[in-house]
């Protein structure tokens, strides 16, 4: 696996985090088909030819995502995972 396969698998893997904690607050039901969109492109990823550009702009937008969320600081303070 390459390192851009890695980073966005990474980038996938921590918005599928969020899956659990959006049903709790109610919302996740909102987002079921992109769920399993994401978990169906995620198990794609090792075949895929990636561009360092569109990787560098997918993680701009899950970082985006997480800072919409009020997410990004939470997780850089507890220690958990961080896009890389």
């Amino acid at each position: 696996m390459s390192r851009l396969q890695i980073r966005l698998k990474n980038c996938i893997q921590t918005i599928l985090e969020l899956e659990p904690g959006m049903r709790a607050a109610g919302a996740g039901r909102s987002f079921d088909e992109d769920f399993a969109s994401l978990k169906t492109f995620l198990s794609r990823i090792d075949s895929m030819n990636l561009a360092e550009e569109d990787v560098r702009r997918l993680e701009g937008v899950t970082g985006t995502l997480l800072a919409e969320l009020g997410l990004s600081r939470r997780w850089n303070a507890q220690g958990q995972r961080l896009l890389q």
